[in-house]
C-alpha cells in the first residue's frame, strides 16, 4: 500500500513493485487467471465486463496480481487480499457475484509459455528515471507478451511483435 509520504508520482510503479516484478523473472510460468469485473446494467444496457486483475501463476507459490485498479488509471502490482476484498465489497454492494475467476492458461495467448521461464519485465523509463505503469512487456524469450491499460477501462493483452 502506499504510504503518505510515498515520492512516486501516480502515473510511475513504485520501488516495491519493481522488486516484485524481478522476484518473479527466471520463475516458470504455471498458469494464467483473469479476474474479469461484471457490472450488470439497467435493463436494456449491455453489461459493462473488463479484465480487472491478471494473475500469472508460478511454480513458486506466489503470484504475480497485476490490476488496473478501480479507477483504470494504473497497472498495479495487488496482494491476493486485495482482490478477494475488492471482491466482497462488490458482492456486498451489488447483492451478487461481481468478480468472475476465468481459467486463462489454455487461450492461444498464453498456451505457448505456460510451462516457460518468464526471461524479464520489461519498462518504459521516463526521462526522470522512474517507470511509466501503463503498460510492460511479459518477455519469455521467444515470446513477449504486452499487457497495458485498455482503452476504456481495464488491462488489455496481445503478442508484442516489435522490431
Amino acid at each position: 500500500m502506499p504510504t503518505h509520504h510515498d515520492p512516486t508520482p501516480p502515473d510511475c510503479f513504485r520501488l516495491e513493485e519493481l522488486e516484485a516484478f524481478q522476484s518473479f523473472e527466471n520463475q516458470l510460468l504455471s498458469d494464467v487467471n483473469y479476474y474479469l469485473w461484471l457490472n450488470r446494467a439497467e435493463a436494456g444496457e449491455a453489461p459493462l465486463r473488463f479484465l480487472y486483475v491478471l494473475e500469472l501463476v508460478f511454480e513458486q507459490p506466489e503470484a504475480l496480481l497485476l490490476s488496473s485498479g478501480e479507477d483504470s488509471e494504473a497497472i498495479r502490482v495487488i496482494a491476493p487480499e486485495a482482490l478477494i476484498d475488492t471482491a466482497r465489497r462488490l458482492q456486498t454492494l451489488h447483492g451478487r457475484v461481481s468478480v468472475q475467476r476465468v481459467s486463462a492458461g489454455a487461450f492461444p495467448l498464453w498456451q505457448p509459455v505456460v510451462g516457460r521461464a518468464l526471461e524479464s519485465i520489461r519498462l518504459s523509463k521516463k526521462d526522470n528515471g522512474l517507470y511509466l505503469n501503463d503498460m510492460l512487456l511479459l518477455d519469455f524469450g521467444f515470446r513477449q507478451i504486452m499487457v497495458q491499460l485498455g482503452r476504456r477501462e481495464g488491462l488489455e493483452m496481445g503478442v508484442f511483435s516489435g522490431e
